[in-house]
């Protein structure tokens, strides 16, 4: 496991992730934070499900607090989804007619 400072992680995190590396965060010379990454064959299946737990916990918590239903996050995600293939398929229309 490697230790970084927040300002280490916010500069170094794409490197950092590609690692493939678990990371503590220290805030203030205290634990902020870990990364562990999604498909490290060294993390217990117990610690990935309890960081799926308490986030989607989380998650849920925030969604309920706004008064936003499962079904709208559903929805937007669908849309943006939509709209992102659009603007790759525009881009891509844009570069051949642009002969790039």
């Amino acid at each position: 496991m490697e230790f970084v400072t927040v300002r280490e992680f916010k500069t170094n995190a794409t490197k950092l992730m590609r690692q493939g590396e678990a990371v503590m965060v220290f805030r203030n010379s205290k634990p902020a934070g870990v990364f562990i990454p999604w498909g490290d064959i060294n993390v217990d299946q117990e610690v990935r499900q309890a960081a799926m737990k308490s986030l989607t916990s989380k998650l849920a918590t925030e969604r309920n607090e706004r008064g936003i239903t499962e079904e709208e996050v559903l929805e937007d995600f669908a849309v943006f989804k939509a709209n992102r293939r659009r603007r790759q398929r525009d881009s891509v229309d844009t570069d051949r007619r642009e002969g790039r």
